[in-house]
């Protein structure tokens, strides 16, 4: 299975990189499609060239394309910035769910249009790490990922984790939430990909 794993978390030693460092030791026999923001530089801003042509020439945007489309399962890995994810990541949904990428509009040509989604058969696994507590902010990120992203673009979600109070949390705690990443990460690969119907 192919798996794009997106991070977005600048420092290198935060919890954010201990999630992926578990997923990459329990996905490992898979092909995983890695994409960190930070370290790649990625340009959030969407230039108005973009939205005229409905498609990027920047050889970055086009590789997150390329990966993006290939991919089996998406897994995004995320602090809470402000009850959002940071603003980097807000710029590569912009600039990589696309028209033509993820989903499409259909319809008469003077006519309204309707959404067509694009990457159905795909899924979808999104952890979100934050100072809040969990309760507080879960509902928000549900509704982000599960209701406006994913379910726009056909992909099923999975789940939307939130793993909360981390600036207080101990080892224990700690150790707790990265024995559910590995738990979400062998749901996500448990049930073979059915590209034409979806998850069977």
């Amino acid at each position: 299975m192919r798996i794009f794993i997106l991070s977005a978390h600048p420092a290198a030693r935060s919890f954010n990189h201990a999630i992926i460092d578990r997923l990459r030791s329990v996905l490992q026999v898979h092909e995983l499609l890695e994409h960190d923001l930070y370290r790649e530089q990625f340009d959030p801003v969407l230039p108005l060239t973009e939205i005229q042509r409905r498609y990027s020439l920047d050889p970055d945007v086009q590789a997150h394309y390329r990966d993006l489309q290939q991919a089996d399962a998406l897994i995004i890995v995320h602090p809470d910035w402000w009850g959002q994810p940071p603003g980097i990541l807000k710029g590569w949904l912009d600039r990589v769910l696309r028209p033509g990428i993820a989903y499409e509009f259909e319809g008469p040509e003077f006519g309204r249009k309707h959404p067509r989604p694009l990457l159905q058969g795909r899924r979808g696994l999104v952890f979100v790490t934050s100072d809040s507590e969990a309760s507080q902010v879960e509902s928000l990120f549900d509704m982000i990922w599960r209701e406006r992203v994913f379910s726009f673009c056909g992909v099923t979600p999975v789940a939307v984790d939130v793993f909360g109070g981390l600036r207080d949390a101990t080892r224990r705690t700690r150790n707790g939430y990265l024995q559910r990443v590995e738990e979400r990460a062998r749901q996500l690969v448990a049930v073979p990909i059915d590209r034409e119907g979806g998850v069977p």
